[in-house]
């Protein structure tokens, strides 16, 4: 492997493609440069999915039924593109994997189960999206559509008391609702935590992963211009239906986060050891320029955010 890896998981439908197109937006008319695309055309499709994605949020109707984003598919997508710093180059890609492949209706031991477990075993960071209106309404009658219960599994399995470190980020998406004051702001995080406190067990003390886990939890706005309205039921599913803040526009707001966590842990760990498991890829180049510039836009006064454990290992100073 020549490369750093992070994997996406969320179930369909639940924003992951909607997330990466709103990262690669922001990063590419914010830091131009710093990122190159291994694969152009696949990228397009980012751009294309986040053009729709405005499209839609800013539609003379009322109402959306939120779709954004890429259709899915049966199969995996990889978005390869190079971190670039002034002296060193550093090859990162990510994989997005359809939501069924992690259904646990299936069998456990199927081929695309042991594909996404693989990857995330092989991964140094992994990117929860959790579609928060399901946890948050009706008293999480709906929660059982956020796949938490898949994710965790996907999670747990993917990690090795002999392996190095690793951060998880819980990211809930759709939060337009839950930011607006402080106190839906709680709730989401302490509905988030419920939700997937095994995964938070996992940092605790006596875990075989204490000190080696970092766990952080990022809601982010990928539209900025909606609320959840109401959820309505076909065929016995739950659609969740938004409606437009009237005089308002499209403008996701923290979708870069995730983004900057990951990276800031990644450089961190090149920091701590030029010579260690990364320097075949890094060898002795400087990245203090692109980390300067990563860490400075990492915002700790989200509503709702919280770094649950190992704040070093992301490389942020006590009190950032």
């Amino acid at each position: 492997m020549n490369e750093l890896r992070f994997t996406v998981l969320g179930p369909s439908g639940c924003g992951k493609t909607t997330l990466l197109a709103c990262m690669n937006e922001y990063f590419g008319r914010v830091m131009p440069g710093a990122f190159e695309a291994g694969d152009p055309e696949i990228f397009r499709k980012l751009s294309d999915a986040y053009a729709n994605l405005k499209n839609d949020a800013e539609d003379n109707g009322h109402e959306l039924i939120f779709s954004g984003g890429i259709t899915g598919t049966d199969e995996e997508k990889q978005y390869p593109f190079t971190l670039k710093g002034s002296r060193r180059n550093v090859p990162i890609r990510f994989y997005d994997f359809p939501g069924g492949w992690i259904d646990l209706r299936d069998t456990e031991k199927s081929a695309k189960f042991s594909r996404i477990s693989e990857t995330a075993g092989s991964s140094s960071v992994i990117i929860a999206v959790i579609n928060a209106p399901y946890l948050m309404q009706y008293d999480g009658k709906y929660s059982s559509y956020a796949g938490v219960n898949e994710i965790e599994y996907v999670i747990e399995n993917s990690l090795s008391p002999d392996a190095g470190e690793k951060l998880i980020l819980l990211v809930p998406v759709k939060c337009e609702k839950y930011l607006t004051n402080g106190k839906y702001a709680e709730m989401l995080r302490d509905a988030v935590k419920r939700a997937f406190s095994r995964t938070i067990s996992l940092t605790g003390s006596k875990s075989p992963y204490y000190e080696k886990l970092a766990l952080a939890l990022i809601p982010v706005k990928t539209m900025g211009n909606v609320q959840l309205s109401r959820f309505e039921v076909r065929e016995g599913n739950p659609l969740q239906v938004f409606r437009r803040i009237t005089g308002s526009r499209f403008m996701p707001e923290y979708t870069d986060q995730p983004l900057r966590y990951a990276l800031s842990f990644l450089l961190r760990q090149y920091t701590k050891s030029k010579k260690g498991i990364f320097s075949w890829i890094f060898g002795n180049g400087n990245l203090d320029d692109i980390a300067s510039q990563i860490r400075e836009g990492i915002r700790e006064d989200i509503r709702g955010a919280e770094i649950i454990a190992g704040r070093e290992l992301i490389g942020l100073p006590e009190g950032k």
